[in-house]
């Protein structure tokens, strides 16, 4: 916990304290494996699990891009916790008194958001499926509601009530959901569209069940709200929109030269409507977070999950202006493109995901006529060498034709990936070993972190599943 307290403190700008602060985070990483390690956490015990749980964020946390070796750490966290019960309900188990039960019940829900989450980053099914487990949701009840002499729970809050643990419920609301379509997109096996819209609903139940409190409303709308609330709501609404990329991806383009009703119309507007929400709430976070603004405290919370859906939403972008396929929205599409942009400048610094991600937009934005970067910006960021503008960014960027045709194009807008598209072409299984950082490479000459995440989680033509009519 005091690592953690160290990473959400405000780091100083002075470059000593912020080596301090990176010295403190590292120290404490090491007790904290070494109180795991002495205590013998595979054997379960009392706080084992939490104590390993923070030991993945803290992990998760320092990172600005996805580490599949935390992936590989979900995998011990959750085998711990289905080896110590927490998978299983405490109704099963009488000795557990109430308040540990219900603590058990919101320590699984965190499990399976994680499982969820990280899965879903490395591009990977997750680990925990329906019918393995059969915990319940826990109660909306604050921690001073409960003590260790009770011997029941008190009954629930009403859900217009803001609880320590409403957060967690309306997660695992939307989580049960998201882990179905999941295991949909996983699944090598073909389903019909029918398949798909009927999970579509499955999603739009869940975000409609959330409570109250947790309600999208507008920044203006929210200027009294705490900033946990606050970022709770954009927190449930872009993993909303996450779920509709999923559902809907593979259907976003059409062989017809104009936009033109079909069976698969809804799903090529619920991509792109999700797609330009999820950037929009990216545009949010970007500005609320920085001194001054309502969620400036809360600024330590954008990990990289959020930034690889981020990712994810920007490419869904990219592809429709390349392909020109933008249902009559171009102007909207090429404005929060310029936007996502900035923002990726921003992080390009310390993510090698932002860096990739600023080029890819910035080439298929040229294609528009407007300007690659904004000049003004890399000033900002590199100095007084970037008024020369585009000239400036030839080893920045690379040569355009080439990144153009092999990162663009081959990798992730090629034919064989529009097959895809198809709702009746079979679609080909995940290729591992086509992954982002080899295609780019192999074409440019320019190293690329081979960690990162496979082709298949960046771009999201390619898919792992088949589907039929």
């Amino acid at each position: 916990m005091i690592c953690l307290a160290v990473i959400a403190s405000d780091s100083s700008p002075d470059v000593s304290e912020h080596a301090h602060q990176q010295l403190q985070i590292d120290l404490y990483r090491e007790k904290l494996v070494q109180c795991l390690v002495m205590g013998e956490y595979t054997q379960g015990g009392d706080y084992a699990l939490e104590t390993f749980m923070n030991y993945v964020y803290v992990e998760f946390r320092i990172h600005d891009d996805a580490q599949k070796d935390i992936w590989f750490l979900l995998g011990l966290e959750m085998n711990l916790a289905k080896r110590m019960g927490y998978h299983r309900d405490p109704k099963h188990f009488p000795d557990i008194t109430p308040l540990k039960a219900e603590m058990r019940r919101r320590v699984w829900a965190t499990v399976l958001l994680g499982d969820i989450l990280i899965s879903g980053q490395m591009g990977m099914p997750r680990m925990v499926r329906d019918g393995e487990f059969d915990t319940a949701e826990p109660r909306n009840l604050n921690d001073e509601d409960m003590n260790e002499e009770m011997a029941s729970l008190p009954p629930p809050r009403p859900e217009t009530e803001h609880t320590t643990a409403l957060g967690i419920i309306a997660r695992r609301r939307l989580l049960i959901a998201l882990g179905t379509i999941s295991d949909l997109t996983a699944s090598l096996s073909p389903c019909s569209y029918a398949d798909i819209m009927r999970f579509d609903g499955t999603l739009e139940k869940a975000y409609s069940s959330m409570p109250p409190p947790l309600h999208m409303k507008s920044m203006a709308s929210s200027v009294t709200d705490p900033p946990q609330v606050i970022m709770a709501r954009l927190f449930l609404r872009h993993m909303f929109c996450k779920g509709k990329i999923m559902l809907h991806r593979r259907f976003l383009f059409t062989k017809a030269a104009v936009e033109t009703k079909d069976a698969t119309s809804y799903s090529r507007t619920a991509c792109l409507d999700a797609a330009l929400g999820m950037l929009h709430i990216q545009q949010i976070l970007d500005e609320e977070t920085c001194p001054g603004g309502q969620l400036f405290m809360m600024h330590w919370r954008i990990g990289s999950i959020m930034n690889h859906h981020f990712l994810t939403a920007t490419m869904v972008l990219c592809s429709l202006i390349h392909r020109k396929q933008t249902l009559n929205q171009e102007d909207e599409v090429v404005a929060a493109l310029r936007i996502a942009r900035s923002v990726w400048m921003r992080k390009a610094d310390g993510s090698a995901e932002a860096e990739k991600a600023v080029q890819a937009v910035s080439i298929v934005l040229a294609r528009t006529g407007g300007p690659r970067f904004d000049t003004a910006l890399l000033a900002d960021r590199h100095g007084p060498m970037a008024s020369q503008g585009d000239d400036f960014l030839g080893g920045f960027v690379g040569d355009q034709a080439t990144f153009e045709q092999t990162f663009l194009v081959e990798a992730f807008m090629s034919d064989e990936n529009e097959k895809g598209m198809e709702a009746s072409a079979p679609v080909t299984p995940n290729n591992d070993d086509l992954s982002m950082g080899t295609l780019y490479s192999e074409q440019t000459g320019e190293p690329f972190d081979h960690e990162e995440p496979t082709l298949n989680e960046w771009m999201f033509m390619s898919d792992q599943g088949q589907y039929q009519e």
